[in-house]
């Protein structure tokens, strides 16, 4: 059986797909340019330092598809690389993984709609999030469209029901143990996949087993997540979630967030969006038109449900992202194929240009915190700080550094990067819990959701000043 049999594909979306590759190397090129705003905000300098001083990956929350991102730091501590090296090499490495996931998808499985996809959902919500890397969805997505096509490819091969039912759950298992929001999309394109039946690898018992193997695995995944960690609070939100509090959705500042970023902000998404649906009518797909309503009206209450208030955009944009996969695969499966190369490769031009603009706009907010990161710096460097407790909350600067609680790990970062030594660190503390932090200890510091001795810091990198204590210092006082 060929395995061209099995792909969505024509001409035009051939060529459109060879688009996303170049994008993403755009994109590659923007996180090093970028990379001191991306890994001198929150997550990635905290997982870095991690990385660094513990000296293997560091996985949080059981996102195993993570590691991918931290090969190069990692390999870079080993070969003693400098900070700013490291630094690069991490921003650099997120996209260096979808950009060889792209080229997979388009060379290898020629699977040309799934590269597609991989490119709408690098850009039609991206913003801000652009900054901020770490959210381990973007893995789990790139790893589950890689899933899929590899699957594909494999039952195109054989029919063999042991080494299909075998990949399916190892490869399903990874890409959605890496986020769990990767199990939602992981189910909305199943069945989008198993109802065109023209391009549809499997059996009908495959199909059979397979549907309750997904199932299973995003079972399993669900309840682990509602018992452990990070995952479990927001799981939490929708379990404890009371039926009749439904209507209270219409008016949560979420929703009103949502609708009129999708107007302003996101207005491409919007209309790819709507496009598909009709694109579905037209084709008097009524299943697959109600499937994918269903999909996404159930993710924007599960993301009202778990985020009744409007967090930081980046972090909401992050939490959209997969929605994208839900909404535009009408628009790529039943639209593009239809249109003429040279339409949509400039439709596809036109949206990459556009948003890569949003992306280049969004930098300020993360460019002006390094500055006043960097002014506490000198700031202590003139009084003569290398550690110091700043009491909140700080009026003048909490909405610009928009969170502070990997200050500790910035705040190194940038004195090593000045090539101070020993380093100068800085941490933002309730005054509250200043009162029952340790300060009389010199060799120990204060750091993201830990305190570390010295001697658990890579002296390679880092050195702490072991000669004097934490001294709390108001910021106002700190900058006359």
């Amino acid at each position: 059986m060929s395995y061209q049999k099995h792909i969505p594909s024509n001409t035009s979306l051939k060529y459109i797909a060879w688009v996303t590759p170049v994008l993403l190397f755009a994109l590659l090129i923007g996180a090093g340019f970028f990379y001191k705003e991306r890994m001198l905000y929150i997550d990635a300098p905290h997982v870095l330092f991690r990385i660094i001083n513990n000296g293997h990956f560091w996985i949080e929350e059981h996102r195993y598809g993570s590691f991918i991102s931290q090969v190069l730091p990692l390999i870079g501590a080993k070969l003693h690389l400098s900070l700013q090296w490291l630094m690069i090499l991490y921003s650099i490495s997120f996209y260096l993984f979808y950009l060889v996931a792209s080229f997979l998808l388009v060379c290898t499985f020629r699977n040309y709609g799934l590269a597609v996809l991989l490119g709408l959902y690098f850009t039609l919500f991206v913003s801000d999030t652009y900054y901020w890397p770490n959210n381990e969805v973007h893995q789990g997505i790139t790893w589950l469209l890689l899933v899929f096509a590899v699957n594909s490819f494999v039952a195109a091969k054989t029919k063999k029901l042991f080494t299909t039912s075998l990949l399916f759950i190892l490869s399903f298992f990874f890409a959605i143990w890496t986020h769990p929001l990767v199990m939602l999309a992981a189910v909305y394109m199943w069945l989008f996949f198993m109802l065109d039946a023209s391009t549809w690898p499997y059996s009908k018992v495959q199909s059979v087993i397979f549907s309750i193997f997904l199932l299973l695995l995003s079972y399993i995944k669900f309840n682990q997540g509602m018992h452990h960690g990070y995952d479990s609070s927001k799981i939490e939100m929708v379990t404890q979630f009371q039926f009749k509090k439904i209507k209270t959705i219409l008016t949560s500042p979420q929703l009103h967030f949502f609708l009129r970023s999708c107007i302003h902000q996101y207005k491409l998404f919007s209309l790819i969006f709507t496009a598909g649906i009709l694109g579905l009518l037209a084709e008097k797909k009524y299943l697959l038109f109600i499937w994918t309503l269903l999909f996404v009206s159930g993710y924007l209450v599960l993301t009202c449900i778990t985020f009744r208030d409007v967090s930081s955009r980046a972090y909401m944009e992050s939490e959209y992202m997969p929605l994208v996969i839900i909404s535009c695969a009408p628009f790529v499966y039943y639209i593009l194929p239809k249109l003429k190369m040279s339409y949509g490769l400039a439709l596809f031009a036109i949206i990459y240009l556009l948003r890569l603009g949003d992306i280049y706009n969004a930098a300020f907010p993360y460019t002006n915190r390094l500055v006043i990161l960097e002014k506490i710096n000198d700031r202590m460097k003139d009084k003569h700080l290398t550690k110091i407790i700043i009491p909140e909350p700080v009026a003048q600067i909490d909405s610009e550094l928009i969170m502070n609680w990997a200050a500790p790990v910035e705040s190194i970062y940038i004195s090593k990067l000045k090539g101070e030594m020993p380093q100068r660190t800085f941490i933002f503390l309730p005054i509250g819990q200043i009162k029952t932090t340790d300060t009389i200890a010199k060799d120990t510091l204060l750091g993201s959701f830990e305190k570390r001795s010295a001697g658990q810091i890579n002296s390679h990198y880092f050195q702490l000043d072991t000669t004097t204590t934490y001294k709390v210092v108001n910021y106002s006082t700190l900058m006359e």
